[in-house]
């Protein structure tokens, strides 16, 4: 009778073991794998962020420079006048001009006398030399220009103002029909003595650089309860505007922040 051989089965322990170290090399590999996209992902998010940074820190020198030529502008026409015997006020911060109302108009009046219209005459000159500086240049303005000046203005407003006196006569039905008067009489008084005024272009070319606005009592400057108050808040304001950003510049700063927002 032949005999069997017979056949060991492999070991069961060793079989597990195998199929455990197996599964462990796996999980290993997708964990390096894991942490190589992580790095990635940090590294694209911290170059992200400085670039976002970079931008930032770029448009607010840009705007500081503005300011800084904006005040520069101010501080000249300030002197200029001073020199023509035109006393008036600078608002730095806010790029503001103001001409009081006693150095303009009478007392409930738009009508300009003789001593508001060769204020007015001065100022015009002033603006109708420095301004193309500030707005849309051609190319015999540049030559002209303080070597620091760059297109930077949006728009410039001759702004009326009034106190909170309330104005009810033949003429004018409140101090809105007040503000608006004054700051047309004297738009159009400095630009009969400058005509050129009407034709600069803002910094971008779209509009016309020199306009009006008024705000009666809306915007004071000091206290409505006092007569020196009020005096000053009767005023005839110029407001030099800095043009935004470009929209190139706002895109490319926006599509930055959208992909850090989008990652976070």
């Amino acid at each position: 009778m032949a005999r069997r051989t017979r056949i060991a089965a492999p070991d069961q322990g060793q079989a597990e073991e195998s199929y455990f170290v197996s599964l462990n090399d796996l999980l290993i590999g997708m964990l390096f794998v894991f942490i190589i996209l992580l790095m990635i992902f940090a590294l694209n998010y911290q170059s992200a962020e400085a670039r976002l940074n970079q931008r930032i820190a770029g448009l607010e020198d840009e705007l500081g420079g503005r300011e800084k030529q904006r005040t520069g502008l101010l501080r000249r026409l300030q002197g200029e006048l001073a020199r023509a015997d035109v006393p008036v006020e600078i608002d730095e911060k806010n790029g503001v001009l103001h001409l009081p109302e006693t150095v303009l108009f009478a007392s409930g009046s738009a009508d300009l006398g003789a001593r508001g219209r060769a204020a007015l005459a001065s100022l015009a000159g002033l603006l109708a030399r420095e301004l193309p500086c500030y707005g849309q240049r051609s190319g015999r303005v540049g030559h002209s220009c303080p070597e620091d000046s760059e297109p930077i203005l949006e728009a410039v407003y001759v702004e009326g103002h009034t106190d909170t006196i309330p104005i009810a006569n033949a003429r004018y039905s409140d101090n809105w029909s007040l503000s608006s008067d004054r700051s047309i009489q004297t738009y159009r008084s400095m630009v009969q003595a400058a005509p050129g005024l009407e034709r600069i272009r803002n910094a971008a070319g779209s509009a016309t650089l020199f306009g009006v606005s008024a705000y009666a009592a809306q915007r004071p400057i000091a206290d409505n309860t006092s007569e020196g108050g009020r005096a000053h808040n009767r005023r005839i304001d110029v407001r030099f505007l800095i043009a935004p950003p470009t929209k190139g510049d706002i895109k490319a700063t926006s599509s930055v922040g959208s992909f850090l927002g989008a990652i976070e």
